[in-house]
């Protein structure tokens, strides 16, 4: 079980304009390209950026290699960790190699090699890999210890489904399966349904994008993939059992997380009831 990356939603990649990207051929076709010149200009196209935008930076902007990266952009991707960065940089010696992990503590979401990544295919493939990457490392470790990479790579598809604004039918896309087999899976892993788990993936997100300064409700509401600011606060408090609006912003990820992971504590203890039932086993066998 493997995800295919089916979303094609229009996605906003941001660029660095420095000598060090010229040397990109070209840039994927489905991103609508952003050039930026300074971390001014780039702070301020990502202040309200979706996280389904992408940044991908010089980290030597406007000093020398010899320098290290800068720390503007650790700022940046403190101020709106939300949004993937990826850190282009050619990668010879062991002082490259040294900044590329000095990055990578970071926070970037993924370090492009501009020695040997330079066609559009592989930058792609790089984008493809960083899609809701911070979404997913807030996610995945409160799946716990015992779930499987099966249940993990689930999670990880809603994640992206969720940041591109998708639903159920995008979500059995990513792995070209009918919606009625990731319905089985979830049942299987002791997840919730399709559904459910795309709604605390995108509750979870918007409690994310909350904990940044400077976002309305409406833009956390619209990048997290709701209708209107009510949707967003209804759904939450909906699935957490409390009100934005009543809550400290840096506390609603929090309890989000531990509803969460209650929600899957149970939902494991369902299919361990199930596997106890032989006829659970018989159908399982089935399904193949």
């Amino acid at each position: 079980m493997s995800a295919r990356h089916a979303l094609h939603p229009e996605r906003t990649l941001y660029v660095t304009e420095s000598p060090a990207l010229q040397r990109l051929r070209e840039l994927p076709r489905e991103y609508r390209v952003r050039g930026v010149d300074s971390w001014g200009a780039l702070g301020a196209a990502i202040d309200q950026a979706p996280p389904a935008a992408t940044v991908l930076a010089d980290p030597y902007l406007g000093r020398r290699t010899a320098d290290g990266p800068s720390p503007e952009l650790r700022r940046l991707m403190a101020r709106r960790p939300s949004v993937p960065v990826i850190a282009a940089l050619p990668l010879r010696g062991e002082r490259a190699g040294h900044h590329a992990a000095l990055l990578m503590e970071w926070g970037v979401s993924d370090v492009l090699n501009l020695n040997v990544q330079r066609s559009a295919d592989a930058v792609g493939e790089v984008l493809r890999g960083v899609r809701a990457r911070p979404l997913k490392r807030e996610v995945e470790p409160l799946l716990g210890a015992y779930a499987s990479e099966n249940a993990r790579n689930v999670v990880r598809a809603a994640c992206e489904v969720a940041v591109e604004g998708g639903g159920s039918p995008e979500l059995a896309a990513i792995f070209r399966v009918d919606p009625r087999t990731v319905t089985a899976w979830c049942r299987r892993e002791g997840l919730p349904p399709p559904r459910r788990l795309l709604a605390w993936t995108r509750v979870l997100l918007a409690a994310m994008m909350l904990r940044e300064h400077g976002r309305s409700v409406m833009n956390v509401a619209r990048g997290a993939g709701y209708a209107t600011d009510h949707a967003a606060r209804r759904a939450m408090r909906d699935l957490i059992g409390r009100h934005p609006a009543s809550t400290p912003r840096g506390e609603l990820f929090g309890h989000a997380a531990e509803r969460f992971h209650e929600e899957l504590c149970a939902q494991r203890d369902r299919a361990r009831e199930r596997r106890r039932d032989p006829r659970f086993g018989r159908s399982t066998a089935r399904d193949g």
